[in-house]
C-alpha cells in the first residue's frame, strides 16, 4: 500500500528532515527526507537610497543603498553615468550596510551619483547629487582704512564663489553685522580697531582683517584769550587742543610764524610767554592746531601799552555842592595806546555806570552835581 503527505501553504517552519514510517506484524520501517523551503522569487526593493549633499573639500560623503529581493540582488555605483570601481583609493565599499564612502572629497568628486539594485526579475536605480564646495577665498584683500569721526564708512568684504557663503563682521570679537557690506553712517572714535570679516560655507571660514582707524579733528579746551599788559611786563596766554592723532600747535602773528626770541617764546605745553614785553610785538596772535584730520586756529589779541606821558594833569579845583564840575586829564603813549582810568581820594576806581551823576569822556570827569563826600 503507498500513503500520500500533501503539505498545503507551506512556511518557513515546515523546512527540515521529515520521516515516513511503515509498520506490520513483522516490525517497523522508517525513511528520512529533508525539506528545504525556497522563498517566493520578487524584484528588488531599496531599503535604504543615497541622499543629495553638499560638502566642503576634504569633508567625508557618506552614500547609502541597500536592497532587498529574492534572489539577492547585486549592487552597483556609477557616476555621471559611469561605472565606479568599487576598489578604487579614496573609496571604501561596504556590501554588508550599503555605505560607498568617499574619505576626503575634491572637487573631482562633484556630480550624480547612483546605484542600481539588479536580480533575475528585474532591477531598481535611485540617484543622489554631490557638491564639493572649496573654501571660499576672500577677494580682494582687505585694506586698513581711515576716518575722520563724525563721517561714515562703508567696509565691504567679497568672498569667491559667492553662491552659499554667509559672511559677517567682527569688532574686538563681537558681531557687528551680517552681510558682505557694513556701513557706520557717522564714526565714532569707538569704531576704531581691528576689523574681521568671516566668509563660511560647507568647506570652512575663511577670515581676514583690516584696521580701523578714526581721526578727530582739533579742539581748544582752552583757547587763547586777549590780553593788555604794561610795556616791560610779562603774560602767559595758553593754548590747550585735543585731537586724533594728538595735533601739532604753532602760533603765527599776523602771517608770520612765531619763532622764540628774547621777548616771546612758545613753551612745551604750547603756551606762548611773553617776558619784558615792548610795543613791537603787540598784534592778533593765531594758535595753530593741525594733524591728520584737518586745522583749527583760535586767535587773540596782545596789547602793549607803552610808555605814558601827561600832556595835562588834573588840577585843584573848588567846587559848589550841588553844581556841576569838570577835571581833564590828557596823555601820550608810545604806541599810541591810552588806557585811563579815575579814581575817588579814597582810591575807589570812579564807574560812571555805577553813578549817573558822573560822566568820563576822552579822559575829561564830570560831575553833573558835586556832594560834599565827593571831595
Amino acid at each position: 500500500a503507498s500513503v500520500g503527505l500533501v503539505v498545503t501553504n507551506v512556511v518557513q517552519a515546515d523546512m527540515g528532515q521529515w520521516s515516513c514510517s511503515a509498520t506490520n506484524s513483522y516490525g517497523t520501517v522508517t525513511v528520512h527526507f529533508q525539506m528545504n523551503i525556497q522563498a517566493a522569487s520578487n524584484a528588488p526593493a531599496f531599503t535604504s537610497q543615497p541622499a543629495s549633499q553638499t560638502v566642503g573639500v576634504g569633508a567625508r560623503v557618506t552614500l547609502r543603498c541597500q536592497a532587498g529581493g529574492v534572489p539577492s540582488p547585486a549592487i552597483m555605483w556609477e557616476k555621471d553615468s559611469v561605472d565606479i570601481d568599487l576598489t578604487a583609493a579614496g573609496l571604501q565599499w561596504i556590501p554588508s550596510t550599503g555605505t560607498l564612502t568617499i574619505l576626503s572629497a575634491s572637487l573631482s568628486d562633484a556630480g550624480s551619483y547612483s546605484c542600481t539594485a539588479t536580480n533575475a526579475h528585474g532591477s531598481v536605480s535611485a540617484a543622489a547629487t554631490v557638491a564639493v564646495e572649496a573654501l571660499a577665498v576672500i577677494t580682494p584683500a582687505l585694506r586698513n582704512q581711515t576716518v575722520v569721526a563724525g563721517n561714515a564708512l562703508t567696509l565691504t568684504c567679497r568672498s569667491t564663489p559667492s553662491l552659499g557663503v554667509r559672511t559677517r563682521w567682527l569688532l574686538n570679537g563681537m558681531v557687528v553685522g551680517m552681510a558682505s557690506a557694513l556701513t557706520i553712517a557717522s564714526t565714532a572714535l569707538a569704531d576704531g580697531g581691528q576689523y574681521w570679516c568671516e566668509a563660511t560655507n560647507s568647506a570652512g571660514t575663511a577670515r581676514a582683517s583690516l584696521f580701523v582707524t578714526v581721526q578727530a579733528l582739533p579742539t581748544f579746551t582752552t583757547p587763547p584769550s586777549d590780553v593788555i599788559i604794561l610795556a616791560g611786563s610779562s603774560v602767559n596766554v595758553p593754548c590747550r587742543v585735543s585731537g586724533v592723532p594728538p595735533p601739532t600747535v604753532s602760533w603765527v602773528l599776523g602771517s608770520t610764524t612765531v619763532q622764540n626770541t628774547p621777548h616771546v617764546s612758545i613753551g612745551g605745553d604750547n603756551t606762548l610767554a611773553i617776558v619784558n614785553a615792548d610795543t613791537t610785538i603787540s598784534g592778533a596772535y593765531t594758535c595753530v592746531a593741525t594733524n591728520a584730520a584737518g586745522t583749527a586756529r583760535s586767535s587773540a589779541k596782545v596789547v602793549i601799552i607803552g610808555r605814558v606821558t601827561f600832556t595835562t594833569f588834573p588840577q585843584d579845583i573848588t567846587a559848589v555842592a550841588g553844581k556841576g564840575a569838570t577835571m581833564a586829564c590828557a596823555a601820550t603813549s608810545d604806541n599810541g595806546v591810552i588806557s585811563r582810568t579815575w579814581y575817588y581820594p579814597n582810591d575807589t576806581r570812579i564807574d560812571p555806570t555805577a553813578d549817573s551823576r558822573v560822566a568820563v569822556s576822552d579822559g575829561t570827569l564830570s560831575f553833573t552835581s558835586v556832594e560834599y563826600s565827593q571831595r
